[in-house]
């Protein structure tokens, strides 16, 4: 019996040594350790004014959670802020919870970090709810120009950039670059202006519309009453250079001066402007407004001097620079003249005011 029972304490032996063999060892290196910290997320999308929660665990080199401390900061707290939530009493206590709120537009970084492990980080867009760039002036003239400079983070696309103003009036866009706009203020009403076409300069690709953070009041007419007589009519801005192009906008007058057109047949009234040239040049005018092709019915043309009897084709009406292209039935109204050296009257005219319009805007283009 001796050798069979010798014999199976060797088969037990050799079991136990390969089962011992397998098993891992409590004690092995890392085990307990603290090895890194692991937030529950990774990114977030937040609107200014907006709150968020995350945990983060510290974990040994087995992603075992710990009881350890975790800290929290971040990267830009002008963008955003981050506190450790201190009603959070996880069991186990092997987690913290932290809370970040969003400040300002920006992409920043958020650290949860422990003595001795990997930090973690969690990325947080901040999108913006309104556009806090400058604007020149909150009580502009209609008519006249404001300036609408860009922030850090939001840009303009100045191939789509567009500026409606308080009772959804557009304003006209005579400049527009990455950095700024300047733009012709409509007629309108008190209110945020619309932006559109901002580029997120820290989300490529990005295009929104945002409100301005003020409100503008358009306030006064920057022609006054100059521009309802070719007297006293203002010297329009004129584009230099070939392919460049200007726009202005006014609005009808309140007092009609229908002895001033030129067609023979309008109710009035009719806009004049100066158009003053040290050499000759070729100038296309393109005249919108807010209505139908007929309801206002708008007329444009040059007179090469001022009209004194109304219909008189002598003064203005036979002798209009380019003709009366621009006195039709469409919208908008457009006609391309050769203008000498020397000073002419573009006339805007109402032909029929039956329809009531509050801007109309004429661009100026250089040929």
């Amino acid at each position: 019996m001796k050798p069979r029972i010798s014999g199976l304490l060797g088969v037990l032996a050799a079991l136990v040594s390969a089962a011992t063999a397998c098993k891992k060892d409590p004690t092995a290196e890392g085990v307990g350790a603290p090895s890194a910290v692991i937030a529950n997320f990774s990114a977030f999308t937040l609107s200014v004014g907006d709150s968020a929660t995350f945990t983060a665990q510290v974990v040994d080199g087995r992603l075992t959670p710990l009881p350890a401390d975790i800290s929290f900061s971040s990267c830009d707290a002008t963008a955003a802020t981050v506190v450790v939530d201190g009603s959070y009493s996880p069991v186990p206590p092997t987690s913290k919870r932290a809370v970040i709120h969003a400040i300002g537009p920006n992409k920043v970084c958020v650290l949860a970090s422990s003595s001795g492990a990997k930090a973690d980080t969690v990325t947080v867009t901040v999108l913006p709810t309104s556009f806090t760039g400058a604007v020149s002036s909150t009580t502009p003239q209609g008519g006249g120009s404001i300036t609408i400079k860009a922030t850090a983070q939001l840009k303009f696309i100045p191939a789509t950039a567009s500026v409606t103003f308080g009772g959804g009036h557009l304003g006209a866009i005579n400049v527009a670059t990455a950095e700024s706009l300047v733009v012709v203020v409509p007629f309108s009403d008190p209110g945020t202006l619309s932006i559109a076409g901002i580029a997120l300069a820290y989300v490529p690709g990005s295009s929104v519309t945002l409100s301005t953070s003020t409100s503008v009041t358009q306030t006064g007419d920057i022609f006054g009453t100059a521009d309802n007589s070719y007297a006293t009519a203002p010297t329009l801005t004129l584009p230099t250079v070939a392919g460049q192009s200007v726009k202005f906008i006014t609005n009808p007058l309140a007092v009609n001066n229908v002895a001033t057109c030129a067609e023979g047949g309008e109710t009035g009234p009719c806009m004049i402007y100066k158009i003053v040239l040290a050499a000759p040049a070729s100038l296309k005018f393109t005249t919108d407004w807010e209505g139908a092709a007929l309801a206002p019915d708008i007329d444009i043309y040059a007179c090469p001097s001022p009209q004194a009897v109304p219909g008189d084709l002598a003064t203005c009406g036979g002798a209009a620079v380019g003709g009366f292209g621009g006195a039709t039935g469409v919208k908008p109204q457009t006609f391309t003249a050769s203008f000498a050296a020397g000073t002419f009257f573009l006339v805007i005219e109402d032909y029929n005011n039956a329809t009531a319009t509050k801007n109309i805007t004429t661009t100026i283009l250089h040929n």
